[in-house]
């Protein structure tokens, strides 16, 4: 099992386009909720495998679109429609 880290932004307009420029990066990514204990005004955020998320935020930050936090999920996937390349 793979942990993922959960990429937290301010705005749902963020984490769309964060994850449209990780997906264009060739990154595999998931939109999924926010968990209570990390909730934002948001209520979105983006979900990452441990191993790819230097990429993601490599190609992210690229586009001026840094996380407002960064979290790590030790548990299993997280659930959530997946936008994966």
């Amino acid at each position: 099992m793979s942990n993922h880290i959960y990429m937290i932004y301010k705005s749902m307009t963020h984490v769309l386009a964060a994850e449209r420029a990780a997906r264009k990066g060739g990154v595999s990514c998931r939109m999924v909720p926010i968990p209570r204990n990390l909730s934002t005004d948001c209520g979105m955020c983006i979900s990452v495998k441990e191993e790819e998320s230097s990429v993601f935020l490599s190609v992210v930050e690229e586009k001026g679109l840094v996380p407002e936090k960064v979290e790590e999920h030790k548990d299993a996937v997280p659930a959530g429609r997946c936008y994966s390349n």
